[in-house]
């Protein structure tokens, strides 16, 4: 019985770790979503997580920045599984080459991550409008799958384009999907389904809008 109880201690005690982490986790995330990341300190994190450990944050994740990229790569390894599973569904159904369903595709996955009441939206809308933090906080190996889905389903569209102005309509996507999201989840307000699909016929029509001669005169003039 004795050699069974001592088997048993280690898994306890990866549980309360892993259970430690956890909260640890979905308190910052919260805390940044509402205050930003100038505006939290790790002592608040810690004491919003009712822990009495000084020192439980740098113990599990080093730092603050450690911390920030731990919520990133849980989240987004979600994120980004949704978003391969989506797009798969788009090529079986003969539709991956449509503007719209690329945007929902980048869409659908934030809006179910908040609908399941998490805070990850505009913690990563705090986390993008801080340059050193996102610097400090995206893991090397973890990317966003935006840029991926909007490459291979819109390249037609976009292709007369420069790549600048490419990448400028992808960043213009990014930030404005992000900005109207976050403060609805801030502000705990539902959005319908047709409210949503109006936000997402404007998102297109961002992405794939003709550039004007006025702005390729410009852009040839650089």
């Amino acid at each position: 019985m004795a050699a069974q109880a001592e088997n048993t201690l280690p898994r306890r005690r990866h549980s309360a770790g892993q259970a430690t982490r956890g909260l640890l986790m979905v308190t910052a995330e919260r805390l940044i979503a509402m205050n930003g990341v100038e505006g939290v300190s790790l002592c608040e994190i810690q004491a919003a997580a009712g822990q009495s450990n000084s020192s439980v944050i740098t113990y599990h994740f080093g730092s603050q920045a450690g911390l920030g990229r731990a919520v990133l790569e849980f989240r987004y390894r979600r994120i980004n599984a949704r978003r391969a599973e989506l797009l798969q569904q788009a090529r079986d159904r003969g539709v991956s080459g449509d503007p719209r369903e690329a945007v929902w595709i980048i869409v659908r996955p934030l809006i179910e991550s908040i609908d399941a009441g998490e805070m990850f939206v505009p913690f990563l809308a705090r986390v993008s409008a801080n340059p050193r933090a996102f610097a400090e906080y995206l893991p090397p190996q973890l990317a966003d799958s935006t840029a991926n889905v909007l490459r291979e389903m819109v390249p037609g569209l976009m292709s007369g384009m420069p790549g600048r102005a490419r990448l400028g309509r992808e960043v213009q996507l990014y930030n404005s999907v992000l900005s109207l999201l976050a403060e609805l989840a801030r502000g705990h307000q539902r959005i319908s389904e047709a409210q949503l699909s109006n936000y997402v016929d404007g998102w297109v029509a961002m992405l794939t809008a003709p550039m004007s001669p006025a702005t390729s005169e410009l852009m040839g003039q650089e």
